[in-house]
């Protein structure tokens, strides 16, 4: 099972030391055998750094650290050079403050090896740490419910996706040019190219979320960024409808209701 599955992850200087001890661990602890890369982006608290420095010594980790932030759609694509230079067949998503159950990595697998058409993998989750977390969270299965699903919402929880080597190596990356939409962006990148998409039942992680989370989801340049994004690719995707149009536009009320009416809506319209 040697160097068959990477695992990116990056950190920066606002992650908990806690969480990102329990997130690497989770991934270390996996039934199939995984490397985990890791990018310091930028840096970061001494206790932060005295976690990297104890990873650092274990083989199966590869810590790469730069003292600039550069934002994590740099970070992840500078990881998956690193694991096209390593040979990984499958490269999969984690967050610092995530974790993974010990059979996600092996279940993604084996649909990949089944389902060989499949290109992008992710698994439902079970979020915690605020009033408005899911117990559990499911987005649609197939690849033709996920492209229509996706203009209105993202057909991903992000941390648990697992993607083929072939993506990468065709020279798809992140957009660097988007603001805090890099992994939708991508997303509708590889539709429109053509890759296929997939979401597993299971809850294979469990997703922390805190009681700021919504904060980070408001503002209006969130929001004209990701309907800019979303009208271009109705339309490229051959999506168009009154319907599309109207959830697409209602992304600036999301994005600029007053924080507790928007934990109200990520409890109850999700």
């Amino acid at each position: 099972m040697n160097n068959k599955i990477s695992v990116i992850m990056s950190l920066y200087k606002n992650d908990t030391p806690e969480y990102a001890t329990a997130a690497i661990e989770s991934l270390l602890s996996q039934d199939v055998y995984c490397d985990v890369l890791i990018y310091r982006d930028g840096k970061v608290s001494d206790a932060l750094q005295a976690v990297l420095d104890g990873y650092s010594e274990n083989t199966r980790c590869k810590i790469f650290e730069f003292d600039d932030n550069k934002g994590l759609a740099t970070a992840l694509n500078y990881l998956i050079e690193r694991c096209l230079e390593g040979g990984y067949k499958f490269i999969a998503r984690m967050d610092s403050d995530d974790i993974s159950h010990p059979d996600r990595l092996l279940k993604q697998m084996n649909y990949m090896k089944t389902c060989s058409d499949i290109d992008v993998l992710g698994t439902s989750c079970h979020e915690f740490g605020a009033n408005f977390a899911l117990d559990q969270k499911h987005l649609p299965l197939c690849h033709n419910d996920l492209l229509k699903f996706s203009i209105i919402r993202c057909p991903f929880i992000h941390p648990s996706v697992m993607f083929r080597r072939k993506v990468f190596e065709k020279g798809f990356r992140y957009p660097v040019d988007t603001t805090l939409t890099e992994d939708m962006a991508l997303w509708f990148y590889l539709l429109h190219n053509g890759f296929r998409f997939a979401n597993i039942k299971d809850v294979l992680l469990d997703y922390r979320l805190d009681e700021d989370t919504v904060h980070r989801r408001k503002g209006f340049s969130k929001a004209l960024s990701e309907i800019k994004l979303r009208s271009k690719y109705m339309w490229m995707l051959k999506q168009t409808s009154i319907r599309n149009i109207l959830l697409i536009y209602s992304r600036i009320v999301f994005h600029l209701m007053p924080a507790h009416l928007l934990r109200i809506a990520y409890k109850w319209a999700r």
